[in-house]
């Protein structure tokens, strides 16, 4: 395994130095011209009503199975460099904002180009304050991703390319602090494969994997004490797919959901909510499956500079032709530290566990991340990231783990 960087890495590495360089000095010059109003905060372009904030990150390291190999093939070793850069415009007018961003993943691996990936996400928002007790968000997004080889549960053996079209709103009506509030959701989003989406036969045939969804959502929200919530959520959601061999995965899921929202003291706040979710499909190939459904997500701060954060989730997701649906269940835990004003640590830990229905296939995964990063100075941070992936089945061909290990410099204005 060479650990050589490529020139890609090098250049990328030059172009983050120089454009630290070039953020530094467009500091001392808005220092200089400060009586200008150019900048009204850091890391921010004020232009014309538009507030600006470009960012751009490097990331360095090794990986030693690109292709989340099972051993049945040779593990494949290498090198990488991933430059990320983003850019958030907002236009705040008259207490709305309208935004547009962008973000990208661009990727290249030393010893293993076939794996090389460019992923972006292009989006557009309007959140709007209509009245005091009515305000509204809408989102458009385009995203642009691919699914590393052997990441699907059907075995991919090569990178599969896929982008996707989604637009949501959102609805809220109540004001804050009132004893009742509404809210209701509802979006269309599109995932097409780019790449094997003409094969003759069905293995590997991502064609299959194109479907559209149509969610709608409605949540009513009852406050029980000044800082608590109760929640009362139902929503549905339609899947059609593309692919006349897939039609058969068309399908509606219902959900029904009963939880409660909190605030209540400095160290602690959480989001709990727990129901049932159904899942019927309409050809009547395949049962229906019914399951309960989870969401938490709480925070737990016992120090201003240190969070715990706990997540678990139950859900239903599409299968990927291997069986009609899977039911995956995730348990997170991530502890942020701020060990000084220059120095923070993060730990993370992510046991998971996908149940395919109808047929004998279950995934165990399990992540671990340990970051440590250090603050140079406002618009530079430096740090080392190492992660742990692992997937155990009972497929022997779906079992596969990765560590990465990854220097990251993340540079804003």
């Amino acid at each position: 395994m060479s650990h050589k960087l490529s020139g890609i890495s090098v250049a990328v590495m030059c172009a983050l130095l120089a454009g630290v360089a070039t953020a530094a000095d467009m500091q001392t010059a808005d220092k200089q011209n400060s009586n200008t109003g150019q900048n009204s905060a850091p890391g921010v372009i004020n232009a014309g009503g538009f507030e600006i904030k470009p960012a751009l990150g490097l990331s360095i390291g090794t990986n030693d199975n690109v292709g989340l190999s099972s051993g049945a093939v040779p593990k494949t070793s290498s090198s990488f460099s991933i430059l990320r850069p983003s850019l958030l415009i907002d236009m705040p007018t008259n207490g709305q904002v309208y935004s547009a961003t962008y973000s990208g993943a661009y990727a290249n691996y030393t010893s293993s180009s076939q794996d090389n990936y460019n992923d972006q996400n292009y989006g557009l928002a309007a959140q709007n304050d209509w009245t005091a007790r009515v305000n509204s968000l809408v989102n458009f997004d385009y995203n642009i991703g691919h699914n590393a080889r052997n990441a699907l549960p059907t075995a991919n053996l090569s990178k599969e390319l896929w982008h996707t079209t989604g637009v949501k709103g959102k609805v809220h009506y109540g004001a804050d602090g009132a004893q009742g509030q509404f809210e209701l959701a509802a979006g269309q989003i599109s995932k097409r494969y780019d790449t094997n989406n003409a094969l003759a036969n069905n293995l590997g045939n991502t064609a299959l994997y194109n479907y559209d969804a149509t969610p709608v959502t409605g949540s009513f929200f009852y406050k029980v004490a000044p800082a608590t919530q109760m929640i009362l959520q139902a929503g549905t959601t339609n899947y059609s797919y593309q692919n006349a061999a897939a039609k058969i995965y068309d399908s509606k899921e219902q959900q029904y959901m009963v939880g409660v929202k909190w605030d209540a003291t400095a160290k602690t706040s959480g989001n709990i909510r727990y129901g049932s979710v159904t899942k019927s499909f309409n050809s009547g190939t395949f049962a229906t499956v019914t399951s309960p459904a989870w969401n938490a997500a709480v925070t737990w701060s016992p120090r201003t500079y240190s969070v715990v954060n706990f997540a678990l989730t139950q859900a239903t997701a599409e299968g990927y032709t291997m069986g009609s649906s899977v039911i995956s269940r995730d348990s997170i835990v991530n502890w942020t530290h701020g060990w000084s004003s220059y120095i923070t640590s993060m730990l993370s830990y992510d046991d998971g566990n996908d149940t395919f229905q109808g047929v004998n296939t279950v995934n165990k995964r399990q992540t671990y991340e340990a970051k440590l990063s250090y603050a140079v100075n406002r618009w530079l941070n430096a740090g080392v990231d190492f992660q742990n992936w692992k997937r155990n089945s009972n497929i022997a061909g779906l079992n596969y783990t990765q560590s990465i290990a990854m220097i990251v410099l993340d540079g804003t204005l």
